[in-house]
């Protein structure tokens, strides 16, 4: 029996001696880590099977190896790892294993303290899903200056598991967002056909032609004006576009889809861009650190496509966007603006009510059970202001 164990002990020590995991650093290349246990040749076998089964593969800074006697194992992502394998007759192997991810659909709930960011940290999620609920509601809700104390949400939401850890949030299937004692609700909806999108239960889009806000982190630091005082310049003029501070580098978006009219610099404006859209509309971002690469003079941007970033060239005295609209050559006030929605025709709306009813059944229940709730559910309550269960 002794002799059986000292064994075992013999070759667990042997195996755990080949065995080491080694974290990519910056500057790191896949040769340069395993030059010693590969050829060249058959490293640049290795490394063309690995670009060809993991399209656009690069080894980044914080990936790990795990290193054996005859084996490499690359953890390339969440979903995948990549098995280099010397075998017996000298030769390598590659073998990509891709993951699939399984869905979980989940109940969050929240209550408003400050905003909406720091309410959804205390209910165990994170910025994303924030954004995410934001960017739904962002014109029946002014996250900005409508946001109250005791305000609330319930979010039905997807969440993506790989080997059982968290890989990420799917969509968001439908919420409730009570503010000031108002209920603002949606549902995602897709016929397969023209209708795609979230609709409150009349069937009414919540999504418009344009984003009410083009960046996700600010507060608004200066207003539409017919007059005012200039903070560089000392003396009244127009201003006709709202400030929103941001920390330099937060990426900005386009708030419709458009062609880029134009991209430049100017000694007031700064860095800026300046989207035409559709029926006479354009849109201007000004006093941009600097530009999405990819844009070009002439280009076709999508609504949300990130086309800048927050600076504080030109005329400025700190970091903000300038942001501005107008059509047909009139400015109009980003604030007061209300862009046309995107809405269900008649003939289209029992079907949504079908599909929707689902989800506002979930909803309402969800509520029931918040309110009175029961050891019996699976996850206990993170705090008095959240649960998170699977529905």
């Amino acid at each position: 029996m002794k002799k059986f164990i000292f064994l075992l002990l013999i070759v667990f020590i042997s195996t755990s001696v080949y065995a080491e995991t080694y974290e990519v650093k910056s500057g790191d290349t896949l040769y340069g880590i395993l030059s010693d246990r590969f050829t060249p040749q058959e490293m640049a076998e290795i490394t063309s099977k690995i670009k060809k089964d993991i399209k656009g593969f690069v080894l980044r800074p914080g990936m790990k190896l795990t290193l054996e006697k005859d084996k490499v194992l690359l953890n390339a992502a969440i979903d995948k790892d990549v098995i280099i394998e010397k075998l017996a007759d000298g030769t390598a192997t590659v073998t990509v294993n891709i993951y699939e991810h399984d869905m979980m659909n989940v109940v969050v709930r929240g209550t408003i303290e400050n905003n909406l960011f720091e309410a959804m940290y205390k209910a165990g999620e994170d910025a994303e899903l924030a954004a995410n609920l934001a960017s739904i509601f962002e014109w029946e809700i002014d996250f900005f200056k409508d946001l109250r104390p005791g305000d609330r949400f319930v979010v039905l939401v997807e969440k993506k598991f790989i080997k059982d850890k968290y890989a990420g949030y799917g969509k968001i299937l439908a919420a409730d967002f009570y503010n000031q004692g108002k209920l603002k609700r949606a549902v995602y909806y897709n016929d397969g056909n023209k209708n795609k999108g979230y609709y409150n239960e009349k069937g009414e889009g919540l999504e418009r032609g344009f984003l009410r806000v083009p960046l996700n982190y600010s507060r608004i630091s200066s207003r539409y004006s017919t007059s005012r005082l200039h903070p560089v310049l000392g003396y009244h003029r127009p201003h006709y576009g709202v400030d929103y501070a941001a920390p330099t580098g937060t990426p900005v978006k386009a708030t419709a889809s458009g062609i880029v009219k134009i991209k430049s610099r100017s000694k007031g404006n700064g860095n800026y861009i300046a989207l035409r859209h559709p029926n006479g509309y354009e849109t201007f971002y000004l006093h941009l650190n600097g530009f999405n690469r990819a844009i070009r003079q002439g280009s076709h941007v999508e609504q949300g496509q990130i086309i800048g970033y927050v600076g504080s060239t030109g005329y400025s005295t700190g970091p903000h966007l300038d942001y501005r609209i107008r059509k047909n050559g009139k400015w109009l006030n980003p604030l007061k603006f209300v862009a046309t929605p995107k809405t269900l025709k008649k003939d289209d709306v029992p079907a949504f009510l079908e599909h929707a009813s689902v989800f506002f059944n979930k909803l309402n229940m969800s509520t029931i059970v918040y309110a009175q709730y029961s050891p019996s559910l699976s996850v206990s309550p993170i705090n008095n202001s959240m649960f998170m269960v699977q529905f």
